[in-house]
């Protein structure tokens, strides 16, 4: 039976289970059922932010069951497509390489509307049925229009098929709907096991500091490691950073200086 995990991410980057159902069929319904129960389960509070892989039965049951819940598509199993899709193109390296600029390296929606029409109108992609349903729903994948959301670094399903390698020590396909109950609870216990190790570790440990910068002396004792590790990230950029005053009025590099300034002081 197909088996449908709810993860998220907690204040130590780890992947945590919030719930999960073996499935009959794989159908508007059907996904509408498990949306429904799972958030009766979670006291009747829905995500605020979903990711799934591009499907539309579980595109139209979210629609429908999480109306006011951010859904994105996983943006890896969307650009891995591109083998398929423009595999029989002439310029299939050069194809897949300008669609990657558009959709990684715009820095905002302009941006992105411009870099798309460019690269629709220079390759002659036009009639291709795949990138004009893509480009209806750019704002489910492309990053540059999901950043009204919080998304806890993610753009992926990944954490989900770790999640699902990692039941693969825990239940087979010969395991019985009681054993499953058993197993995930173990799995479950697994996890749990991990988090409080975190919490201990960023409770009663400190990680040096590298550097005077005020930022990172405030960080240090209020966030957890995880947390923290991603400031020392930024802090360790910015000392790599060579700075310079750019005195034209909008160029490209000087708003992507801005964006970068903005997302340091925002972390």
């Amino acid at each position: 039976m197909p088996f449908a995990p709810f993860i998220g991410i907690n204040h130590h980057g780890q992947t945590i289970l919030l719930g999960c159902a073996l499935l009959s069929s794989e159908d508007i319904e059907t996904y509408r059922w498990l949306l429904r129960t799972w958030v009766d389960c979670m006291g009747g509070v829905a995500p605020k932010a979903i990711i799934t892989d591009q499907s539309v039965p579980i595109t139209k049951a979210i629609k429908l069951e999480m109306p006011n819940t951010r859904h994105r598509w996983c943006l890896w199993h969307i650009m891995e497509k591109q083998n398929k899709k423009f595999k029989s193109y002439k310029y299939f390296h050069e194809i897949k390489g300008a669609m990657s600029r558009c959709v990684y390296d715009s820095m905002s929606v302009d941006e992105f509307e411009a870099s798309w029409k460019e690269f629709v109108d220079l390759y002659e992609l036009k009639n291709n049925a795949w990138l004009y349903t893509l480009y209806k729903d750019r704002h489910r994948w492309v990053p540059t229009f999901l950043t009204d959301c919080f998304w806890a670094g993610m753009s992926t399903t990944q954490r989900n098929e770790s999640v699902n390698a990692f039941f693969k020590g825990y239940v087979n396909s010969k395991t019985s709907l009681k054993e499953f109950v058993l197993k995930y609870d173990l799995a479950l216990g697994a996890k749990c096991d991990k988090e409080i190790l975190a919490e201990h570790q960023s409770r009663n440990t400190r990680y040096q500091i590298v550097t005077k910068f005020a930022a990172e002396r405030f960080f240090q004792p209020v966030y957890t490691h995880y947390a923290f590790q991603k400031v020392m990230d930024e802090v360790r950029g910015c000392m790599y950073t060579t700075p310079s005053i750019h005195t034209d009025e909008e160029d490209l590099e000087s708003s992507r200086w801005k964006t970068l300034v903005n997302l340091v002081i925002c972390r």
